[in-house]
């Protein structure tokens, strides 16, 4: 069969780099829903949790909410928060779901409580009143700021406005932590991997929660895909016989392996080689038999190939199931050696392999 392979020299524009990096809450499954994002708040949020940020957190929150009203028994009152009246301090206890409520900060040597309300996607349609009662009631608990925390400023339905004392959103606080004095310090020489990784943390909560279609070059990706359009409206038919042949392909090596799965066995069992774990599978360019020998603790394997940079048939061996210290080596033989002349060759180079591997072991040799 003949391929037409002239869409292969068609010259396409680089496809666009993603548009951030790695970031953990886009690779979790929903993510940003808001019980996850709860206990992100209250870990950071929490001075004595093991980031190491002590109250980093907690103060760049009190600075967003600097001059915002406090909440008394009938809602709004005259007093303000003066925020570097409560900095520093790492007397926090942070508890997430306490009577619905999404994040409570509250601190009783201050005598002061914070009930953060998270929305990601849904409708201010909370009872802040109800909320604000709650945290009023705790013992200690002289004076409640109520906050909502959101991608955007969200308002307070108008039965709710005089319970809420300041909307904020999630690129706000951000810049307020990075305007943290400490925060530099600890970038530059973080005290330990916990403080390292949450440092990490950190920077991908908040950039994963203010990325979205600003973040990507539209245009350039726009580019790539009319690119890739034309391309199969001129050229699919070739296109397709070239993914067809090559999966015809990886069915001739899968097939093969599988006649030679018995065959191998039978002569590894002739052998008294008894693999402990073994598989037996393929991708896109190669398939395998793969056994491992708990005596000698190595693996072996024979692979079948339609890489050019790789013999079409070979062995790979490695210490353990690790990939360690592998070596790959054609097993010198045609494809049109039959069946049981790759079986036995494949088991008799294993038998030397291991036999090396043996001797290095019993040799105190890895």
């Amino acid at each position: 069969m003949t391929l037409d392979l002239s869409f292969l020299d068609v010259r396409l524009g680089q496809v666009p780099a993603p548009s951030r990096p790695v970031n953990v809450y886009d690779i979790l499954r929903e993510g940003w829903r808001e019980t996850r994002v709860d206990m992100t708040l209250q870990f950071f949020l929490d001075p004595n949790e093991r980031h190491g940020l002590g109250s980093l957190v907690i103060d760049a929150l009190l600075r967003v909410l600097d001059g915002a009203h406090t909440i008394g028994a009938f809602g709004k009152t005259a007093v303000t928060l003066m925020a570097d009246d409560y900095a520093g301090s790492d007397a926090w206890e942070i508890s997430t779901q306490s009577e619905y409520i999404d994040v409570l900060a509250v601190n009783t040597d201050l005598g002061l409580a914070i009930v953060l309300e998270n929305k990601i996607g849904h409708e201010l349609n909370n009872p802040l009143d109800r909320y604000a009662e709650h945290a009023l009631r705790g013992e200690g608990v002289n004076s409640v700021l109520v906050a909502v925390l959101a991608p955007e400023h969200r308002s307070a339905p108008v039965e709710q406005e005089n319970w809420l004392s300041r909307s904020i959103t999630y690129a706000e606080l951000n810049e307020a932590i990075r305007r943290s004095p400490d925060l530099v310090d600890h970038l530059l020489s973080p005290a330990d991997a916990d403080q390292r990784r949450s440092l990490d943390l950190l920077q991908q909560f908040f950039e994963a929660r203010n990325g979205g279609a600003a973040m990507s070059d539209l245009n350039s990706e726009a580019a790539r895909v009319g690119e890739w359009r034309e391309l199969l409206d001129q050229q699919g038919h070739a296109i397709q016989q070239f993914l067809a042949a090559r999966s015809q392909v990886i069915r001739v090596l899968r097939a093969r392996g599988r006649r030679l799965e018995p065959l191998i066995a039978d002569h590894l069992a002739a052998a008294n080689l008894v693999p402990g774990w073994e598989a037996h599978g393929g991708s896109k360019s190669e398939a395998w038999n793969a056994y491992h020998f708990p005596d000698a603790d190595w693996a072996v394997e024979l692979k079948l190939s339609v890489d050019p940079t790789k013999p079409a048939i070979f062995v790979y061996d490695y210490m353990g199931r690790t990939y360690q210290n592998s070596t790959i080596e054609p097993l010198r033989l045609d494809w049109s050696a039959t069946d049981d002349e790759v079986a036995t060759a494949f088991v008799e180079r294993a038998k030397d392999i291991l036999g090396q591997a043996l001797r290095r072991t019993r040799g105190g040799i890895v």
